[in-house]
């Protein structure tokens, strides 16, 4: 067994940052920064009730905690946990000239600092011991337009919506509904859509309108000095192009404009069960290499769920539709099984993969009803890798099924007390997508591997309601079982690369996994934008030049007992 000393900072504060760790803290000017903007202590704590521990509303309405509790480190690289990556002192941004004058203070008095909207990420990257937590929760407004001319340019966008930084999904999807307008987002409502965006973005209509990078049109900036700017094609392109699948690490968003698309004539969901693993992958996957044969995959989304919360030895199909009309989704599932049903959702807030439900404590809003196992729980291991048309092919098909099985017969996967099992989430890829989908994917800075494939092979085992200490033990089953499922995966998709904001936290060539060939160019933009690498954080670009802080409360490594 390996002991996790002390859970890693997930940011990596750079060396000659203060923190409240050290005697600097306490010296700095808090008075100058308190008369212009308003800063709180935050003191860690639990939550009192365990109804507010799983609700999600709730959680991202706090700034002193985060919606996941921590993630397993490995042999070599150690985790993270909540309880000892608080902040000590939080900003609540109102406004951006709040944003200015905080990074302004940042800048002058060398300040760590973490960056926060719901706290949702898997690997801790918006939370940082003992910095300063610019939070931008509040930064709620939206405005709608008929037609958005980027500042500086020619050409307008036909429907367009502005967000705040701290506006979540089922605010937005609340207003697309009254406004008849789609807007892309995530299946989580209580996700925000700046990490969303800057991470890639994928949602159940990805294959038909694209992803949160490819759709975003501009973002107001505060870059580290200060400064204000506003990036888009036509000025700070590079930066712009940076934010556009690049993560967070390279100046603060505090709002951002999205393309907007006319409402569908008809969206809705299809689900069934089929026995087996090896099985139900194959029957899936000859039936969707006919459709995306067909041209057709632009109308699907969703996911197929492999073991896990489908039971052991089934595998689970659910599927998003868009497109003209419950017969025609009936067509095209009716050589995938006659006992499947395409059932109709009237917006983007309702129906079953929405499942809205209100927050037990009274926070405004709707969250996901079963985002309740997932807020305040504890991530064993992740990882996901994209997967091509040619790896379903007739000649291959086979061979991709009996590996998914291999994968979800590891008996951690089929372990009762973990959320688990193996997910191929078809929203993750933009390959064989519309037009519409493909029209800007090139201009993004995700691993190029998403223009081609189909989605990603996934897994996430998490424990629910748990909440790792300083003497949280690694779970070497779960290490194992990754090591067991790289194997697999790199023998059926080396190479392919994984999503940024779902990826595997102890992987070691992450720039390559995430980024691909555009790595060297989001170095650049970083090194120009963020030379004393102010926004930093786990896997975040450029954090391979950062020193991790040896301080109290952390360590860097695990060690053995």
């Amino acid at each position: 067994m390996i002991l996790l000393a002390t859970p890693m900072l997930s940011t990596a504060a750079d060396l000659d940052r203060c923190t409240a760790a050290d005697s600097c803290f306490d010296k700095l000017p808090w008075s100058e920064l308190e008369s212009r903007v308003e800063v709180e202590d935050i003191q860690q704590d639990f939550p009192e009730a365990d109804v507010d521990a799983n609700d999600s509303l709730w959680m991202t309405s706090q700034p002193r905690y985060t919606f996941h509790t921590g993630m397993s480190g490995s042999p070599s690289i150690a985790g993270w946990a909540n309880v000892n990556s608080t902040s000590a002192k939080v900003v609540h941004l109102r406004s951006t000239d709040d944003a200015i004058h905080a990074l302004q203070f940042v800048s002058k008095n060398k300040v760590a600092v973490a960056v926060r909207g719901t706290g949702h990420d898997w690997f801790g990257r918006s939370s940082a011991s003992g910095t300063l937590l610019l939070w931008t929760h509040h930064l709620n407004e939206t405005h709608w337009h008929d037609a958005f001319a980027p500042s500086g340019c020619n050409e307008s966008v036909n429907g367009a919506v502005t967000l705040g930084a701290g506006v979540q999904f089922w605010q937005l999807y609340q207003e697309s509904d009254e406004h008849r307008r789609i807007a892309m987002g995530g299946t989580c409502a209580t996700v925000g859509h700046v990490g969303f965006s800057t991470g890639g973005g994928y949602g159940d209509f990805s294959r038909m309108y694209g992803s949160g990078a490819s759709n975003l049109v501009e973002a107001e900036v505060v870059l580290a000095t200060g400064e204000k700017v506003i990036a888009n094609m036509c000025q700070y392109a590079d930066l712009f192009r940076a934010l556009r699948g690049g993560g967070g690490a390279f100046g603060l968003v505090t709002k951002a404009t999205y393309r907007t698309y006319s409402w569908p004539q008809w969206i809705g969901s299809a689900n069934v069960t089929f026995e087996g693993y090896a099985d139900g992958v194959s029957r899936f996957g000859r039936w969707y290499r006919s459709v995306v044969q067909q041209g057709l995959s632009k109308h699907f989304g969703g996911q197929v769920q492999v073991g896990g919360y489908a039971g052991n030895n089934k595998s689970k199909i659910e599927l998003a539709y868009v497109g003209s009309s419950a017969e025609h989704c009936r067509a095209l599932l009716q050589n995938l099984s006659a006992d499947i049903e395409c059932v109709p959702r009237f917006g983007l807030a309702s129906g079953e993969s929405a499942d809205p439900t209100s927050s037990a404590v009274g926070v405004p809003g709707w969250e996901n009803s079963w985002e309740a196992d997932q807020a305040s729980s504890y991530h064993e291991l992740s990882l996901s890798r994209y997967f091509r048309l040619e790896d379903i092919e007739e000649g291959r098909l086979q061979s991709f099924a009996e590996a998914i099985d291999h994968i979800a017969s590891i008996p951690l996967l089929e372990g009762i007390d973990h959320n688990a099992g193996v997910v191929l989430g078809l929203n993750y890829g933009l390959g064989h997508g519309s037009d519409t989908a493909l029209a800007h994917v090139r201009e993004t800075t995700v691993n190029p591997e998403v223009s081609d494939s189909l989605g990603t092979v996934k897994l996430d085992v998490r424990t629910a309601r748990f909440t790792p200490d300083a003497n949280t033990l690694m779970n070497t089953e779960a290490w194992e079982a990754l090591q067991s499922v790289r194997k697999v995966l790199d023998e059926l998709l080396g190479g392919r690369g994984s999503y940024y904001n779902e990826g595997d936290y102890t992987e070691e060539a992450w720039q390559e996994s995430y980024w691909g060939s555009n790595y060297p160019e989001l170095l650049r933009t970083k090194s120009k934008y963020d030379p004393d690498n102010i926004f930093s954080c786990h896997q975040c670009v450029g954090s391979e030049k950062s020193g991790f802080r040896e301080s109290v409360g952390r360590t860097r490594r695990l060690r053995g007992v």
